[in-house]
């Protein structure tokens, strides 16, 4: 004799199936947002690799920018830069902003993380950093950073970025970003979702979140003959010369946007 299930069987079987759904949903978006953070550390990876590549073919190559070779800044210059390559907190080449609601944010500086930084001048249109952001896929990112510094940005989109206005009180703004998305996590496009109240830095403004793409030489010595590369919140540093910890971001899902591994993140304060 056939018989079907009743009422209580049916609401039980549901009970089960949103209990385990509740535990292994998130699980899996936990699962793949680590590793599409885990894809973007490797474009860190990508970026140090290629300018290691330079400095193979020409241990001179990171000084052969425009920036730093020619002009009647150009000795002042050189000295800023290879006195940043070998501190703490290395050269910080751009900032990288977020918001959860706005799209990411490209820029050569800004006061509440690199206030009046001229590194980003380093890349210029062609060169060794030039090069090496193309390579390591942040395309579009050297053309936002010269429109950035000669102030064309607000004309409107260029050939690999989008230039957008928005409002923000009676003043307007402008979000600088490529056409070709650099990064794939929700946290370097939308930001952190929470713990933001720690960061002190920028003030009452608690929707942003900025970090600066920084590279210095490896364990801050120049007869390394190499780089690493990090993404470093406010005040944070690379790498601490008495430790060796540095102060990179760090996931909450446990992935360290720094090259030097996990001893990168281990003085994470967000």
């Amino acid at each position: 004799m056939k018989r079907g299930f009743s009422l209580i069987e049916v609401m039980v079987v549901i009970v089960v199936l949103g209990v385990l759904s509740g535990i292994a949903v998130p699980k899996i978006m936990g699962y793949t947002e680590k590793t599409k953070e885990k894809a973007d550390l490797m474009k860190l990876y990508c970026l140090r690799d290629a300018l290691n590549r330079a400095l193979l073919e020409n241990d001179a190559a990171l000084y052969k920018s425009s920036f730093v070779s020619s002009g009647k800044q150009a000795a002042d210059n050189l000295s800023k830069l290879k006195t940043k390559l070998a501190s703490e907190t290395g050269v910080d080449l751009f900032v990288i902003e977020m918001r959860p609601d706005l799209n990411t944010n490209i820029q050569n500086n800004h006061a509440s993380i690199n206030k009046d930084s001229e590194m980003s001048k380093l890349i210029g249109d062609s060169g060794t950093w030039y090069d090496a952001l193309k390579d390591a896929g942040f395309n579009g990112v050297a053309d936002i950073l010269i429109a950035r510094n000669n102030g064309s940005y607000k004309k409107g989109d260029g050939a690999t970025y989008y230039s957008t206005p928005y409002q923000q009180g009676k003043d307007t703004y402008y979000r600088t970003y490529p056409k070709d998305q650099i990064f794939m996590s929700y946290l370097l496009n939308r930001g952190k979702s929470a713990g933001l109240s720690g960061i002190t830095s920028q003030g009452s403004n608690k929707t942003n979140y900025r970090l600066t793409m920084s590279f210095q030489w490896s364990q801050m010595d120049s007869t390394s003959n190499s780089v690493e590369v990090a993404l470093l919140p406010a005040g944070a540093k690379m790498r601490n010369r008495s430790n060796g910890k540095g102060g990179a971001l760090l996931s909450d899902n446990g992935v360290c946007f720094s090259t030097y591994g996990d001893i990168g993140c281990a003085d994470y304060q967000y």
